[in-house]
């Protein structure tokens, strides 16, 4: 009979064993690792271990998971971290969907609007910059926001007034310095020494190789004179010596390649125009990294 009672109670003790590592991680305990490998910078598990958390939210009480607002911002960071931007924005949307007055809304707009940039979707950027200026959030990110609506603004020829606009509106203290020091680089701009594409095609025009020397570029210069020079001097050689069909042929490659030169001249004075300003936007780029402490996290933003 002991002898029973001993099987019947080792049996009970290995069954309750069995019974309680079902599951054996609690809520606490998934939150508490996702943070841990969040903390190690592994981003993808560590978006598996709140997922997880969020997931299992839906088949039981909120009040069994009291952290759940926090798992979806973080599930959400973890995914832009881990570059699965589609599931990213999908989280972020979900976190404002189910907690539309959540505090991490401002950060969550900031971020989405990060990654539609980063993406080169400039509008849907620029709406969620917009949104957050909209609401009256917290003046800190709205500061960024600014920030990054000016930046955008930049990109687009004839909106250096849009950018000012934005620029003057930052008042926080931390964003104060850097709002000065683009609006000083908006002003150099139009200080550049930009070439005139009309300029540099008239003179083209007029003689091959004048718009290249313009631009500083005497080897185009040169090869554009001598090139219609000579295509000109052979078109009149030969309807000189009443070879009309040769001469007519080598009028039309002349005027092809004289069309050709002034179109070169036209484009190289954009291209130079276009570069010397991207040149002057990103120094001024360097002066609204996206910061980390700034941004409420001590990661930085890798996409």
């Amino acid at each position: 009979m002991k002898l029973f009672l001993f099987f019947l109670y080792m049996f009970l003790v290995v069954f309750n064993q069995d019974a309680n590592s079902a599951d054996p991680h609690t809520p606490e305990e998934v939150f508490a690792y996702a943070s841990e490998l969040e903390a190690r910078g592994d981003f993808q598990r560590a978006a598996t271990e709140f997922g997880r958390y969020v997931s299992s939210s839906s088949r039981a009480s909120e009040q069994t998971f009291p952290r759940l607002e926090e798992a979806m911002f973080r599930l959400a960071v973890n995914l832009a971290q881990s570059r699965e931007v589609d599931g990213a924005l999908r989280a972020f949307s979900d976190l404002g969907a189910r907690y539309p007055k959540s505090e991490y809304i401002p950060l969550a707009l900031l971020r989405m609007g990060y990654i539609y940039e980063k993406n080169g979707a400039v509008e849907e950027a620029t709406r969620r910059y917009r949104r957050l200026l909209e609401h009256g959030m917290d003046t800190e990110f709205s500061a960024l926001s600014r920030l990054r609506l000016a930046w955008l603004a930049l990109g687009k020829p004839g909106e250096e007034e849009v950018a000012r606009h934005h620029l003057r509106s930052v008042t926080h203290p931390r964003f104060v310095n850097q709002a000065k020091g683009m609006l000083q680089g908006v002003d150099d701009l139009s200080n550049l020494p930009y070439k005139d594409p009309w300029i540099s095609g008239a003179m083209t025009a007029v003689l091959p190789g004048a718009g290249h020397l313009y631009l500083k570029r005497p080897e185009d210069a040169g090869l554009a004179f001598l090139s219609n020079g000579l295509l000109l001097a052979g078109t009149l050689q030969a309807f000189s010596q009443g070879i009309t069909g040769l001469g007519a042929a080598l009028g039309l490659m002349e005027l092809g390649w004289y069309s050709g030169t002034v179109f070169s001249a036209v484009s190289l004075t954009n291209k130079h125009n276009k570069q010397i300003r991207d040149e002057s936007l990103n120094r001024m780029g360097f002066l609204i990294k996206p910061e980390a402490n700034a941004l409420g996290l001590e990661m930085e933003w890798q996409y």
